[in-house]
Formats: structure tokens, C-alpha cells, sequence
């Protein structure tokens, strides 16, 4: 009965020790995270303000990449939400929410998941260094455990298993910046109209190609004069005619070189567009049929040929941000024809990247 007893007080003095030291524990935790990229604002921003590339930086999915998710609400920016689901224990199951933003500088996220404590959120706060040449990613966590003390207890570890999937998912996320071009699609010289996705018909077209040519103004305009002369004679000799502006698809671009395709849309009477038959063309000019598809696109004016790249490359980097996988060659509509287009800057132009579906 003695031992019962000095077995009885001991356990009362651990509990009340327990009691004692939950009590004086914080009743909340915040967590900082900090990398650095060499990415713009704009990119890092867009890259957090939706779930576009959630899976391909965030820790759940490091952890479990078969975890099942679920995106709703609006594409980006506040209510875009996700929700996912892994037979991994240590991931279970949650959401992520975007409940605030401020453009360029801060994105507010709600947490729900099956660690301890509750009102869970975490923030991505953006700086750029003195010069703008590199920007400082922040990210911070809180939960809070109010009185119990339990969660208190498990707050103690909070550091080691959030603070650590926050490290690998900072450094995923720098891993991914560096793969995308580095341009503020936002903030560009010739102003893009802002990209969006849009499906493409299906279509019949001429086709001839370039070759290899010098990355020059007057050469590439050269080339694209001589080659229009014989989409001509083929559109003549078929009964055909052109369904809208050419198109240049860049198959080659560097400081030296530059390769394109001339597309020409074309339609004919009484024919559905994508239907015309088969023809007989003569070289160099080919007869294609292009499939139904989805591209990203955007449209400059006031532009030329030579603003083009830059255009591309934002587009490129805008449409990779939300997750979008490129599936083909790049191309430019040349809106204001061919003189304009490449002895001027006020030519407009519509720029596309088509995407997988």
C-alpha cells in the first residue's frame, strides 16, 4: 500500500509538472523561411498567387507525389483554393486557400491539415534587393493552440517537420524560377495585351519553310517577301483563298540565325475550314492539315520583327508560371503585313504558344 501510495504521488507530481510547464509554453508559433532567386517579382508573384505549380514546388507532394488534389475557385489571386488527399501518413489530408494578396509584394494563404492547433496560415513575402537583381522569398507560418496543452507540447516541434518542409519546398520553388525566362511580362517596353488561353480551329494551311537564314531585319524580310510570291501562285493554281493573315512559326532563333515556317490559312468555297482535300502543290510549298488546339496568346502594337523575341520569351514565361505545358513551336501573326511589320515600329502583331490540353 506504501509503494501504491509513493506510485500515486509521483504521478501527481509529473502531471502537475506537465500542467505547470504547459501552461507557461507559448500558446502560438511563428516560423520564418527565407531563399533568395534571381528571378523578377512579377514570375516569383504569379508563380505563388495560384496552385498552377503548387504540386511541383510544395513538400506535400515531395513527400507523397501520388497524393490526390483537387483545385477550385478562381484561377489565381484571393479563393483559389486547393485541397489534397495522401494514404502517406505524415501528409493526410488539407487545403490551402488564398485569402489575401497584395500585387508583387505578398500572398496570404489559410492552412487546414491534421497537425496539431488551429488557425493555421502562412504568408510568402516578396523583397527585392537595392539593385533588382535578385529578390529575397520569405515564408512565414502561425498556428495557434490556445489552451491546450497538448498542442502546446507538439508547438515545441513545430521547427523541425513545418520549418523543414518549408525549407524543401523554398528550394524546389527557386529550382523551378530558374527553368522559366526571366521577364516582367508586366512591365515590358512594347506593352503585352494581357496573355490569356484561347482555342484554336481547326484548320487547312500552306506551309514553306525558311531555311537558315541571318538573325537580320532585312534578310528575314527578304526571305518572307520571296516566300509569300510563291504561296501566291499556289493559292491562284487551287482556287484558294487566304483565311486571314500569315503567320512566321520560329523553328530557329539565336544572336546569329533565324529559321521560321510561313503559314498561310487558307479557305475555299464552299468547303468547311479543315476540310479542304488533299492537294498536289509544288515544291517548296506543302498542304497541311492542323488539328482543333489550345494555345496561350497576346497582342503588342506599335511594334516590329525585332520585338518579337521578347515576346515570345514573356509569354513563354507567363504561360509557365500557371502550370501550363508547352506542346509546340511558338508563332506571330503579322497583322499589318509584310512592309510594315518589318520596316516599322507600328505594326501590330499577335504572339501564341500552343499548350497540351
Amino acid at each position: 500500500m506504501k509503494l501504491f501510495k509513493e506510485l500515486m504521488v509521483s504521478v501527481a507530481i509529473v502531471a502537475v509538472f506537465f500542467l505547470l510547464m504547459g501552461v507557461v509554453l507559448p500558446s502560438k508559433r511563428h516560423i520564418e523561411e527565407t531563399v533568395d532567386t534571381n528571378r523578377n517579382t512579377t514570375v516569383v508573384y504569379d508563380m505563388l498567387n495560384g496552385f498552377g505549380r503548387f504540386k511541383d514546388w510544395n513538400a506535400v507532394f515531395m513527400r507523397d507525389p501520388a497524393a490526390q488534389y483537387k483545385i477550385s475557385g478562381p484561377a489565381e489571386g484571393k479563393g483559389a483554393k486547393i485541397e489534397y488527399t495522401s494514404k502517406v501518413r505524415e501528409v493526410g489530408k488539407g487545403s490551402w486557400t488564398i485569402t489575401g494578396n497584395e500585387p508583387g509584394k505578398r500572398i496570404d494563404f489559410a492552412l487546414v491539415n491534421e497537425d496539431m492547433g488551429n488557425n493555421k496560415k502562412s504568408s510568402f513575402i516578396l523583397t527585392p534587393n537595392e539593385n533588382g537583381r535578385k529578390v529575397e522569398i520569405k515564408q512565414t507560418y502561425d498556428v495557434e493552440y490556445g489552451f491546450n496543452l497538448i498542442g502546446r507540447y507538439a508547438g515545441m516541434y513545430a521547427k523541425s517537420y513545418m520549418g523543414e518542409d518549408m525549407k524543401m519546398g523554398l528550394r524546389k520553388l527557386t529550382s523551378l524560377l530558374s527553368d522559366i525566362p526571366n521577364m516582367p511580362y508586366d512591365r515590358m517596353t512594347v506593352p503585352l495585351a494581357p496573355p490569356k488561353v484561347v482555342e484554336l480551329p481547326a484548320e487547312d494551311v500552306l506551309v514553306i519553310s525558311s531555311g537558315t537564314l541571318n538573325n537580320d531585319i532585312s534578310d528575314v524580310w527578304l526571305s518572307v517577301k520571296k516566300n509569300q510570291e510563291w504561296i501566291s501562285r499556289t493559292l491562284a493554281a487551287n482556287g484558294l483563298q487566304a483565311a486571314g493573315p500569315y503567320r512566321l512559326v520560329t523553328t530557329d532563333y539565336n544572336s546569329a540565325n533565324y529559321g521560321y515556317d510561313l503559314v498561310q490559312p487558307v479557305t475555299k468555297a464552299g468547303v468547311q475550314p479543315g476540310q479542304i482535300p488533299t492537294m498536289s502543290v509544288a515544291a517548296p510549298v506543302k498542304f497541311l492539315k492542323i488539328p482543333a488546339r489550345r494555345a496561350t496568346m497576346t497582342s503588342i502594337a506599335n511594334a516590329d520583327f525585332n520585338s518579337l523575341q521578347l515576346t515570345r520569351e514573356s509569354l513563354r514565361a507567363w504561360t509557365m508560371v500557371r502550370g501550363m505545358e508547352i506542346a509546340d513551336r511558338p508563332f506571330d501573326v503579322y497583322k499589318s503585313g509584310t512592309d510594315l511589320s518589318f520596316t516599322a515600329g507600328s505594326a501590330q502583331f499577335d504572339t501564341y504558344w500552343p499548350i497540351k490540353k
